[in-house]
């Protein structure tokens, strides 16, 4: 039983300790998501799907007309 408890305490100390930030300072949770992160695209660091449509638009000029209606099998294949 003190085993028991003394790992709820440790994991209840970490989850506080982790999430100091979040719980006490009010700070808002870091944003995960690539394409919306201002630090990540300050980086140059895009998501795959991105990459990927733009390699196509490399590849392949003529399928790209500027206007993304042109690549949306692209996209829909990308999503599936």
């Amino acid at each position: 039983m003190k085993v028991f408890l003394a790992a709820v305490l440790f994991v209840a100390l970490a989850v506080i300790g982790l999430g100091f930030n979040i719980f006490f300072l009010k700070k808002p949770f870091p944003d995960g998501e690539i394409s919306r992160n201002e630090e990540l695209r300050r980086r140059g660091i895009k998501c795959a799907k991105e990459e990927e449509l733009e390699r196509l638009r490399r590849s392949n000029p003529e399928l790209c007309s500027g206007d993304c209606s042109s690549c949306s099998y692209i996209v829909t294949e990308m999503k599936k």
